[in-house]
């Protein structure tokens, strides 16, 4: 019996052996392709995926292609990765392995390469992987799930819905956002209806990887209209609206019931730190800060803030001003005006912005929060919406410390920014993700602005 359960293992090895073709598709239109190749090891498994999206943005077609390798056990648990993405105005690379309960991971953005460690309670996965192992074990799953997109691990919740002799329907929730998959009896996905409403099919690899003559213009699609006219929304200092989805709460924006308010805050001149002289120098160590703060001054993989390159281009910026405000005027005047607008598809990294001066609203924001950090001022990015045109886009700008939280705007050059900036999340890469459920499921009717 031994023996012939060895020979079953080697079957189903040799069966999983193959390269799957999808296409992906968001309201009916072609957006991209994944290719994902199998293959079994001594130790285990070998998968391979690369992912090509092409969309439109404010008229332009941009790209982004991602290529992943996992060396996985026999169970599909993550022993080793490496990852890399390439974009018209990015190549970022990150490569990693567990040990000891840890996955030890290095980043490489901006001729940079820095490393990380994430404890692990337990063993972990990829999402890659799910199909596969829903497909051999047969019952619901409840799994640690690494990101490298993300650089993160989080909880994925995967349950069976249906199974036939052919196939198994399953939901997978992660971060909130569900998504529904029909995998084959081999673990190959036939189709996956993922959050934003992007489809995935398999197709044979010349339809997979044909486009049309057009992109679907991925800026306009998930736009919400305001409901009302709002005249001039870049000077509105106080918002009202009825609301639909999930607000997050701050020092600025309120939610009672289904109302939602909003409004437009300024520093208090009292409350705002005072610079020592020379404080314009990148070698005088930035003015203490509350405990509670350090985190708003942290380097991270994507936000440099201990780069040679950042802190002395942030020095550059500020040299001659004496206090924190009038530092983070002249950090956002200096962002919005160099910083080209340029709509891409991409990791944001601030020495990638840094060295090429281009992007959109998460490239302006990454920058400026590396730059203001630098300065000793504690800074975080938010993620939400903002009313252009009628109509609330999908946006990220900042907040600032300076006695108390101000929100800016360095891609509007918003000294403060107005109050049709509405609050979604605020935090690096694995919070804006926390956003996907949201994207297709938010209403907003504005009954009162001034």
């Amino acid at each position: 019996m031994a023996e012939k359960g060895k020979t079953m293992s080697l079957v189903l090895q040799f069966m999983i052996m193959a390269t799957s073709f999808s296409g992906m598709y968001l309201g009916g239109e072609k957006i991209g392709y994944t290719i994902i190749d199998t293959k079994p090891t001594e130790s285990g498994y070998i998968l391979k995926e690369i992912v090509f999206i092409r969309l439109g943005m404010m008229g332009a077609k941009r790209s982004m292609e991602t290529s992943s390798v996992y060396e996985l056990d026999r169970e599909y648990r993550l022993k080793k990765f490496s990852f890399e993405l390439e974009s018209e105005t990015q190549k970022i690379s990150s490569n990693g392995e567990i040990k000891e309960r840890e996955l030890i991971y290095s980043v490489k953005t901006g001729n940079r390469e820095r490393s990380e460690r994430i404890k692990l309670d337990g063993d972990v996965y990829v999402s890659q992987s799910i199909p596969f192992l829903v497909s051999t074990l047969r019952k619901n799953l409840l799994l640690s799930v690494f990101d490298p997109t993300i650089f993160a691990v989080n909880q994925a919740k995967v349950g069976i819905i249906k199974e036939t002799g052919d196939s198994i329907k399953i939901e997978t929730e992660l971060l909130g956002a569900k998504s529904t998959t029909w995998v084959g009896k081999n673990g190959e996905i036939l189709r996956s209806e993922e959050p934003m409403g992007v489809l995935i099919v398999k197709e044979n690899k010349k339809k997979a990887l044909e486009f049309g003559e057009t992109s679907p213009e991925i800026l306009t699609m998930f736009a919400i209209p305001a409901g009302m006219e709002v005249k001039n929304p870049r000077n509105i200092i106080y918002l009202k609206a009825i609301v639909k989805g999930r607000f997050k709460k701050t020092d600025r924006q309120k939610l009672s019931g289904d109302t939602l308010t909003v409004k437009s805050i300024g520093p208090d001149e009292k409350l705002i730190p005072r610079s020592p002289p020379g404080s314009g120098c990148s070698r005088v160590k930035p003015r203490p800060v509350p405990e509670e703060l350090k985190r708003y001054l942290e380097d991270t993989p994507l936000i440099q803030v201990d780069d040679r390159r950042i802190r002395n281009k942030s020095a550059r910026i500020i040299r001659g001003t004496r206090d924190n405000w009038e530092k983070v005027k002249e950090l956002v005047n200096w962002t919005s005006q160099n910083v080209e607008d340029f709509p891409s598809a991409t990791i944001p990294s601030a020495l990638d912005v840094l060295e090429i001066l281009k992007g959109d609203c998460n490239e302006h924001s990454t920058l400026f929060c590396a730059l203001s950090r630098a300065a000793g001022i504690p800074t975080d990015i938010c993620v939400g919406l903002a009313l252009m045109d009628g109509y609330f886009y999908y946006h990220a700008w900042n907040k600032v410390w300076v006695g108390r939280w101000v929100e800016v705007d360095p891609t509007f050059n918003q000294i403060i920014a107005d109050a049709t900036h509405i609050t979604l999340e605020e935090g690096g890469l694995k919070d804006w993700a926390k956003i996907m459920d949201l994207v297709g499921n938010i209403e907003i009717r504005v009954i009162e602005y001034r």
